[in-house]
């Protein structure tokens, strides 16, 4: 009997130093991105105007006084056209 305590006593013991070290997971670095800072600037700037050109469809769409569905084909076929 006195041995079923030892050994549940060396598993608690075990098991417990053990716990720590699980616990901590390495850091992983941050995900570097491949873009130099000039692509970077220049795909936000790139982004920057095809927002405005949207903002500029949706606005001659709603000034047409066009409807839902007619004013989603007019925005489509302005932002391929410029």
């Amino acid at each position: 009997m006195a041995r079923i305590g030892y050994c549940l006593l060396l598993v608690v013991v075990v098991g417990s130093a053990a716990a720590p070290l699980h616990a901590q997971a390495p850091a992983s670095p941050e995900p570097r991105s491949s873009l130099t800072p000039e692509k970077m600037m220049a795909k936000e700037k790139a982004v920057e105007e095809h927002a405005q050109k949207r903002t500029e469809c949706k606005k001659q769409s709603k000034e047409a006084g066009l409807g839902f569905i007619a004013r989603k084909k007019f925005v489509r076929d302005c932002m391929a056209a410029k």
